[in-house]
């Protein structure tokens, strides 16, 4: 009775083993059928939905222009993945003109800005525009009050702060002019 149940038991690990191996097949077959989809996406609007609406993921830092790559082991970050490459390959000016739209958009994206909240489209639309650009929002002397302002909570933070900029319509048509005068540069 023992060995019977010591094969029943060998068996069932071998059949997990191989079911686990079909699982990554699928898993690895599914990635590239998404890839294929996001890499045959034409439009600018298309692919930004497809980006921040339904496969989101973590900014952990990235959302900001720095000196460093940021990657965690293991893990892309948002901005290191092909497919933001891929978005950010189209003509800037486009872009540019595209995401400006977007800033007074407060709709919740898949999107998360760790250890905090998930980012509004306004706000991706501002991360992305400081990758296109590499300069920060709070980098334009008319935010430099906000560059090295210190964190005092979960909403006293830099992702609060401009939300809450993107919020006001005074200073949203400012950080939009700012990045269109990026282009003349």
């Amino acid at each position: 009775m023992k060995h019977a149940l010591n094969i029943l038991l060998l068996i069932s690990t071998l059949i997990s083993c191989k079911n686990q191996s079909k699982l990554k097949t699928e898993i690895a077959q599914i990635e590239k059928t998404e890839l294929i989809k996001i890499t045959q996406t034409d439009s600018i609007s298309e692919l930004w939905n497809v980006l921040v609406f339904e496969k989101g993921g973590c900014l952990g830092g990235e959302q900001y222009v720095s000196e460093t790559e940021f990657k965690r082991e293991g893990k892309l970050l948002v901005f290191s993945e092909m497919d933001w490459k891929k978005f950010s390959d189209n003509d800037k000016g486009k872009l540019t003109e595209f995401l400006i739209t977007k800033l007074s958009d407060t709709t919740k994206t898949k999107v998360h800005t760790c250890p905090f909240f998930g980012a509004t489209n306004g706000e991706m639309a501002v991360y992305s525009l400081q990758h296109i650009h590499n300069k920060n929002w709070f980098d334009f002397s008319e935010f430099k009050e906000y560059k090295d302002k210190e964190y005092k909570s979960a909403t006293e933070q830099p992702q609060m702060w401009l939300q809450n900029i993107l919020k006001n319509e005074t200073n949203r048509k400012k950080i939009a002019e700012l990045y269109k005068n990026e282009l003349k540069n």
